[in-house]
């Protein structure tokens, strides 16, 4: 597979990134009602895909990955557990209004379906499936 550009890693999506682009779509459909400030969901749209594509085929993204296949399932829950720990309290910071915070979000949650198409696409390849 050719690497694009450092934007998506140099292995075919797997079945799981599937999951977190459907997961991605549902959460992003049923949170598009509350959206007071489509700009901020642009800004979402943009950190989404900085985070996502240069930023995790960096070095220290790929150390992070390497660290949380490490850490095992309890880990992972842990993990899970302490982010979503940390976006209620970024929710909750005064200097952030939680509109424009849950807009952001919600950008990101666009991304990441977004992101998983064009990896597909560019991967063609899917375990036994292939979009040829």
């Amino acid at each position: 597979m050719q690497h694009c550009y450092g934007f998506f890693p140099n292995r075919p999506p797997t079945k799981s990134d599937l999951v977190g682009a459907v997961c991605g779509v549902l959460l992003a459909a049923l949170n598009a009602s509350t959206v007071h400030d489509w700009r901020w969901v642009a800004v979402g749209v943009v950190i989404g895909a900085i985070v996502l594509g240069p930023l995790a085929q960096s070095p220290i993204g790929r150390r992070i990955e390497s660290a949380t296949r490490d850490l095992g399932p309890d880990g992972r829950i842990l993990v899970i557990a302490i982010g979503i720990v940390a976006v209620l309290v970024f929710l909750f910071l005064p200097p952030i209004p939680g509109e424009i915070a849950v807009d952001g979000i919600v950008g990101v949650m666009i991304t990441v379906p977004l992101y998983v198409l064009g990896h597909v696409l560019v991967a063609r390849d899917l375990g036994d499936w292939s979009p040829d």
